[in-house]
């Protein structure tokens, strides 16, 4: 298995050994802007960082996304709380996309979505701050098949929020358009 840094998102400078229970310990010799090396561990056979792997880079976007899961809600497709961060925190959320990249913007195997905005909220939901259960992906989302839903603690009913159900309430494609291909491909602050 390849093992990606949390910090740099790159494969080449990593090594690891083994710990006792399973636990392997890995370590990116990459400067990472001079910050230096960076250092985690994780189960052995597993591609899930620790909290403390992605620490540095999401620690910014766990309040912003857990502010996108609204309480009340139904589980909500991925989508849906992406959007959300990106209207209420434009300049965060173009920040990271103009970092890592977008699939709006062409394939990348590593963006700020598959990476960044996942680990944040892998990390809320390590803490139980928020639930997590898989689901259909649908509208822009469907070239995974499958996804994340989110919601607030405790476990709502009814029928999930969709992607592409959350289009249409607000009048807007459930495929990505011009205007969010040029909305992504501005940088923050602009």
């Amino acid at each position: 298995m390849i093992q990606t840094c949390p910090s740099c998102f790159r494969a080449d400078d990593v090594r690891w050994s083994r710990l006792p229970e399973q636990m392997v310990s890995y370590v990116c010799d990459d400067p990472h802007g001079g910050a230096g090396p960076r250092t985690w561990t994780a189960v052995a056979g597993s591609r899930r960082p620790t909290e403390t792997d992605t620490a540095g880079v999401t620690d910014e976007l766990l309040e912003p996304l857990f502010r996108c899961v609204r309480d009340g809600d139904p589980f909500v497709e991925y989508g849906v709380v992406e959007y959300r961060l990106r209207q209420e925190h434009p300049d965060l959320f173009l920040s990271h996309v103009t970092d890592r990249g977008h699939a709006i913007l062409g394939h990348r195997q590593a963006t700020a979505s598959s990476v960044r905005f996942a680990a944040a909220l892998g990390r809320l939901a390590d803490r139980q701050a928020l639930l997590k259960r898989p689901g259909p992906a649908t509208g822009a989302w469907s070239r995974n098949e499958r996804v994340t839903y989110w919601a607030r603690p405790p476990a709502p009913d009814g029928p999930p929020v969709t992607w592409a159900s959350f289009c249409e309430s607000i009048g807007r494609s459930a495929d990505w358009t011009a205007d969010d291909v040029a909305e992504l491909g501005r940088r923050p602050g602009s």
